[in-house]
């Protein structure tokens, strides 16, 4: 094995990982010590990450096959089976947990001498260890191990605060879920074997029925849709993501829901192989729920971290629509669509990580400077807190898709591949991808609404209390991860074509197409050429038209208005003595419209709470609105109220006391076994 090999790179990443676990809980007693060594070996184990995911996609063609522990005992060996696509998502991976270890050393010094601190950190590494070794297993068991061990770790990291009622409901709803979603890949796994004899992930399905198949797919979609968060599976991910914290967040949010579209490439696009039109077209459904329904909920958000959470089930469905037109165009035989589809999916992928997790640590110091995540109890932050409000401004405008930050390129070669996808003949698909380019421009609309919500009310205007009025600007650490990540948005938006280059060889690699020589615009911006009923879609041109644009309205206002002279005037105060906070929009108050337009989605509730005995001079008014999620009142309590009542009516006859009752159990089902395996 070569020294500075891609394998030997990977090696010595795990090895760091887990050494990084291993001195947390070394220097557990020294916890300034603890927090500063076990995070920059994270940074430095992440390093090799980066150079080892690189070296293996640009350099090296054949898989890495890594043995860790070898047995004759039938799935018991732990091996890793590392290709493009693996090395793809480490080194997503790679690239967050450099900036999120970095932000740690500062956001995690506020818990020293109140919490374990060594504790966290062991938590924290060995998280990222598992993430690491779910998208690199080289068999479906070790997959399902490391899968189990990620969805554990990150459950004892939401509650790590769980004096707070709300993070162990949170923490609670989340272990059901990814457990429901582990049950659904149990039995596509159990399926695998038992029609394969094996449960090697890189091998062949040609054995398996078509029928099987699409149960397959079906189990595979919901098992790894609830770790995405997609809707109707996505009610833990709004409750966990903003109890867990920040720098939690960032990762989970950041990385681990990509986890599920890893999984969906991996067991579905390439071990199954797309067996029917049918099943892209539920999985764009799916992104089109996803999509409209997350950021209409984040609109209306005056928490800023679930907001944050609402806009990552967006973009979940954004990623899944790519998927999907994927998925239809390798059924149909279109290799080139199909390629561009996933190239847009695991390019929006790879770009959520980078501004989503540049929001959450922007959110965490927020928090870290405030004690709150309430935006009603904000305002002003910019003068208080400069270099935090303009990284936040940076990833605002990349979740928002505004050129030239990177979110742009994704959404913009998703449109392209949904256009590409509209060929005659197919009337019903037709319509699905136009649907799907109207829902996109919605949501991108509505997303941009929401991060200017978010800035504008927790940035702008005056301090809504004191907490704002105090803070400071956080630890300098802090600000040097959150802006890595903005000035990789920025320049990923400007020069698209390294890291296109870089998914380009994945998807080659993984389907035997590229695409790089069609993709064309230089390192400025890259498109797709399309010929649509005769005309060309080309963003390059609008963006150099709209600077064009304003440039000349600059110079003719210039011309027009003559010599510039600066007057001072105090801000108009419409007869007040002063201006106060009171004054300005709330939350509430921006996204009221939108939620009257959807009140059948929010279903809205108001109570007004007055204080004082008179009535036109009340001492104080308290305005508050409530909403409903509909998935929890019509599809989650009714479940939950239907298995309670089951529960109580048979565990008079399971749970009897009696221990011949529990032998008799055993027998039953081990005879049932073992009739099983000698019919079929």
């Amino acid at each position: 094995m070569k020294i500075f090999s891609a394998s030997a790179l990977f090696q010595t990443s795990i090895l760091l990982y887990l050494l990084a676990a291993i001195a947390a809980l070394v220097f557990i007693k020294q916890q300034k010590w603890d927090n500063i060594i076990s995070n920059i070996i994270c940074i430095i184990a992440a390093i090799f990450g980066i150079a080892a995911s690189l070296m293996k996609i640009l350099v090296e063609d054949m898989p890495i096959n890594i043995s860790i522990f070898h047995s004759t005992i039938p799935f018991i060996s732990v091996e890793l089976r590392i290709d493009h696509l693996s090395a793809f998502f480490v080194l997503s991976l790679s690239l967050l947990v450099v900036c999120v270890s970095l932000y740690s050393i500062g956001y995690i010094s506020h818990y020293i001498g109140k919490r374990k601190v060594g504790l966290f950190n062991f938590l924290y590494s060995a998280f990222i260890l598992s993430m690491f070794l779910v998208m690199t297993s080289g068999n479906a068991v070790f997959f399902l191990l490391t899968w189990e061990a990620m969805s554990l770790l990150s459950y004892f990291l939401v509650v790590f605060e769980s004096e707070h009622e709300e993070n162990q409901a949170a923490g609670t709803l989340y272990i059901i879920m990814t457990h429901v979603g582990t049950a659904f890949l149990m039995v596509g796994f159990m399926m695998m074997y038992s029609y394969t004899q094996s449960f090697d992930m890189f091998g062949s399905s040609a054995d398996i029925p078509i029928l099987a198949k699409n149960a397959m797919f079906i189990m595979f979609l919901i098992g790894f849709g609830t770790k995405a968060g997609v809707i109707p599976f996505h009610i833990w991910l709004p409750c966990a993501h903003p109890a867990a914290p920040s720098n939690v967040s960032a990762l989970m949010s950041g990385i681990m829901i990509k986890t599920a579209i890893y999984g969906m490439l991996r067991f579905i696009f390439t071990y199954l192989g797309v067996q029917s039109t049918w099943w892209g077209a539920l999985i764009i459904v799916l992104g089109i729920f996803s999509s409209t329904l997350g950021v209409s909920y984040a609109f209306v958000m005056a928490n800023i971290k679930k907001l944050l959470a609402y806009s990552s089930i967006e973009n979940i469905g954004i990623i899944f629509i790519g998927l999907g037109i994927g998925f239809i165009a390798q059924a149909q035989g279109h290799l080139t669509v199909s390629a561009l589809a996933i190239i847009a999916s695991l390019f929006h992928s790879f770009n959520h990580t980078l501004f989503k997790g540049s929001l959450f640590l922007g959110a965490g110091s927020i928090q870290y400077a405030t004690h709150t995540k309430n935006m009603e109890e904000l305002g002003g932050l910019i003068k208080k807190m400069p270099l935090t409000a303009l990284f936040v401004l940076g990833g605002a405008l990349s979740a928002a898709s505004i050129v030239p930050f990177n979110g742009f390129i994704g959404e913009w070669l998703t449109y392209q591949s949904l256009f590409a996808n509209i060929v005659p003949g197919q009337a019903a698909l037709n319509i699905l991808s136009i649907l799907s380019v109207a829902v996109l421009a919605m949501t991108g609309a509505m997303a941009a609404a929401s991060f200017v919500k978010l800035f504008g009310i927790s940035f702008l205007g005056l301090p809504r209390s004191e907490q704002a009025l105090q803070a400071k600007e956080v630890p300098c650490v802090m600000n040097i991860g959150t802006g890595i990540l903005v000035t990789l948005c920025l320049f990923i938006g400007l020069f698209p074509l390294p890291i296109l280059k870089v998914v380009d060889k994945v998807v080659l690699n993984l389907m035997g197409t590229s695409l790089i020589g069609q993709l064309q615009g230089g390192l400025l911006i890259a498109y797709y050429p399309l010929q649509i009923s005769g005309n060309v879609i080309s963003p390059l041109l609008f963006f150099v038209v709209l600077v064009a644009v304003i440039l000349f309205a600059l110079l003719v206002i210039r011309i027009i208005g003559g010599k510039y002279s600066e007057r001072k005037y105090g801000t108009w105060d419409c007869g007040f003595e002063a201006l106060n906070s009171r004054m300005q929009y709330s939350a509430a108050g921006f996204s009221n419209p939108i939620e009257i337009v959807f009140k059948i989605l929010f279903r809205p509730s108001r109570k007004l709470k007055v204080e004082g005995k008179l009535a036109y001079h009340p001492e104080s008014i308290e305005y508050t609105t409530v909403w409903e999620s509909i998935f929890e009142k019509h599809l989650y309590n009714p479940i939950f109220y239907v298995i309670k009542m089951l529960s109580r009516r048979t565990k008079f006859i399971i749970q009897t006391g009696s221990i011949h009752s529990y032998l008799l159990y055993i027998f039953v089902v081990v005879l049932v076994l073992m009739m099983y395996n000698t019919f079929v």
